[in-house]
């Protein structure tokens, strides 16, 4: 395979969609890693891209919780139990998506009252330590062709009343990956917000805010 390819929180919503299309897009001499914690639905994502790359490309599958507080090593484990030294001597691209990411709803105070740790280590610190081990498995010496797409999200750069924690861990998440673009120059690295996308997380949303533009938007199409 001359192609890796990863995709986080690729069980449902956007992720899933990004990993089905880019399978039908790289349909041949591609090797996926697709992770998320719902292993029935990885499974059912792997089984269309089969269906559809008519198994021309290898699809591999980890379920993982993001919130479980990893280290870089133990994400550099899991590249390395995946992949082999001889199959990543061979890859002359790599192109990841990190996409996973949780919601979270409540006053700054409140907030404060939780376990900020967990809700930051799920939309930032494990997007870090995930990055940080892909770029010692693969370095740019290896494989100087990349991408590194984050999905990032309206509240990266507008404040809203009661999500101080999504909208500071998407902030943050969008400046990491500024950084890690001046340190790679050579690699194409891009913060992408993909607008309103109708999925399960927009429907919690819906849930709990009124006061967001692309919320009522969203009920208005579904009342």
């Amino acid at each position: 395979m001359k192609r890796l390819i990863i995709v986080t929180g690729s069980s449902r919503g956007i992720g899933r969609s990004i990993a089905l299309e880019l399978n039908r897009i790289y349909d041949r001499e591609s090797a996926f890693l697709l992770l998320a914690r719902d292993l029935d639905s990885l499974e059912s994502v792997k089984n269309q891209m089969v269906i559809d790359s008519e198994a021309k490309n290898q699809i591999h599958l980890v379920q993982i919780d993001f919130s479980a507080q990893y280290e870089m090593t133990d994400y550099f484990s899991i590249l390395k139990n995946t992949f082999t030294s001889t199959q990543v001597e061979k890859f002359r691209e790599v192109i990841a998506i990190y996409n996973h990411g949780t919601l979270e709803f409540g006053s700054v105070s409140l907030i404060a009252q939780e376990n900020l740790r967990q809700k930051f280590e799920t939309n930032l610190f494990s997007i870090w330590s995930f990055l940080s081990a892909l770029n010692l498995f693969i370095p740019a010496t290896l494989t100087p062709k990349q991408t590194h797409v984050n999905i990032s999200s309206g509240y990266a750069n507008e404040p809203v009343a009661n999500w101080s924690g999504h909208c500071c861990a998407r902030s943050a998440r969008d400046m990491l990956f500024k950084c890690f673009a001046l340190e790679q120059p050579g690699f194409k690295i891009l913060n992408y917000e993909p607008g309103i996308v109708y999925t399960d997380m927009l429907k919690q949303a819906c849930q709990f805010s009124t006061d967001y533009k692309g919320i009522l938007l969203f009920k208005k199409k579904t009342e």
